[in-house]
């Protein structure tokens, strides 16, 4: 067997790198993968979870169309599957310390562990507040909001960070309370929406937070700009200009930061403790004389690659898809002897957000659409990246039963 390549993290960097090089290098050296999770999540997909009644779709059903078994992904590739946390990674001397004791040696690592919820020291806000990157932290919010109205409340739920993530979450939480409303007419919930800059969505254009802010007015979702939260109660936000908001249910959603986990080595960090790369996405060290073990590259969240205009590139999946894709590239050429001409180009990414029910706003390059056309992409888009992970006839049940669902679910247009 020739080099052994560690890939740690299957999210969408880490899993579409595995695949590459179980594809082009696996016969001839052995290509490892590592996560804790037995199943790589579709992210996108998670304010749904977060809203489709039980009636609805039950958990094995939205569990099957939003998540799928990374064993099966990588079925009849030469790729070894480890499911384990990780504690340590040890990059001086090559090693990654497994959570069962056992240490796996490298000669290339690819890091790809994603981001963790960054809280900004906030007091109380972290046992205040449910989170939202998990399927289970989605399940365990739609059933919160259920139990509150099953005991005759009208929900107060505030949603902290209006960045797409917490656009999507509002907008589909007013959306399932209009519905609720419909069936319990004394049910008046309401969600409010906080971010302390002067708009929602800050860095995106100026059409698309027009868009999505008359579409989330239109819900009915409560829109506070231009005030930080300084403190967090078990039934309170306090906003830095004193001003209170009540709630029953306080979902944070304001931020992340890269893994903790690699913050012990020494690479030279940068914004929200990302480390800095090459542009054929190396890790850097912190003393540019420093020798790290093998060849280290990292791609994702976990990296703070630089745009042209000098900002640092957005934490989406498609950043993390392309990276992964210079990584693994590269790799193919050092394992033939040859030294790594691929470089990370970012791209002006395409987006969608969806704004509650059949509606959603997305730009493309310059043009921006919105409405049903925009959650008609969406769909499409989502059946593209399953075709990129199992086979087709799959990928197009899976597809279509989660089409069938969330149609339900989308119930306003």
């Amino acid at each position: 067997m020739g080099k052994r390549i560690v890939i740690l993290g299957a999210g969408f960097g880490g899993l579409h790198t595995a695949i590459i090089l179980g594809r082009k290098a696996g016969q001839t050296n052995e290509v490892i993968l590592i996560d804790r999770n037995s199943h790589h999540t579709f992210t996108p997909l998670l304010y749904e979870v977060a809203t489709t009644p039980k009636e609805v779709a039950n958990y094995i059903e939205l569990h099957e169309i939003t998540t799928y078994e990374i064993s099966n992904i990588l079925k009849g590739l030469p790729v070894r599957f480890i499911q384990s946390d990780i504690s340590k990674v040890d990059i001086m001397n090559g090693d990654i310390h497994l959570a069962s004791g056992e240490k796996i040696k490298y000669d290339y690592l690819v890091v790809a562990i994603g981001s963790e919820p960054n809280f900004f020291n906030i007091p109380n806000i972290r046992e205040n507040s449910f989170q939202f990157k998990t399927f289970k932290d989605a399940l365990r919010i739609r059933d919160a909001v259920w139990d509150l109205v099953s005991q005759g409340q009208s929900p107060k739920i505030v949603v902290g960070g209006g960045g797409s993530t917490g656009v999507e979450l509002a907008a589909e939480l007013q959306h399932w309370l209009y519905y609720i409303k419909r069936e319990k007419k004394d049910c008046e919930g309401q969600v409010t929406l906080i971010d302390g800059g002067p708009t929602i969505l800050n860095g995106f254009s100026k059409t698309v937070i027009d868009k999505v802010t008359r579409r989330l007015t239109k819900l009915g979702v409560c829109i506070l700009n231009g005030s930080p939260i300084g403190n967090v109660s078990n039934n309170k936000v306090v906003l830095k200009n004193g001003q209170e908001i009540k709630f029953d249910l306080f979902i944070w959603s304001g931020g992340v930061k890269a893994n903790s986990l690699m913050q012990s080595n020494p690479l030279k960090f940068e914004e929200k403790g990302r480390s800095g790369v090459t542009p054929n996405m190396t890790c850097l060290p912190f003393d540019p004389k420093l020798k790290l073990y093998g060849k280290v590259y990292g791609i994702g969240d976990i990296v703070c690659a630089y745009s042209e205009n000098g900002l640092p590139v957005p934490m989406v999946a498609r950043a993390a898809i392309s990276q992964g894709t210079v990584a693994a590239k590269n790799i193919l050429e050092e394992l033939k002897g040859k030294n790594p001409t691929h470089i990370y180009k970012p791209i002006n990414y395409p987006y969608i957000i969806p704004v509650g029910g059949k509606y959603a706003v997305a730009k493309i390059g310059p043009i921006v659409f919105s409405g049903f056309l925009g959650w008609l992409v969406k769909g499409l888009i989502e059946l593209g990246y399953l075709f990129s992970l199992i086979p087709t006839g799959k990928a197009l049940k899976v597809w279509v039963r989660g089409l069938k669902i969330f149609i339900q679910n989308d119930r306003l247009g």
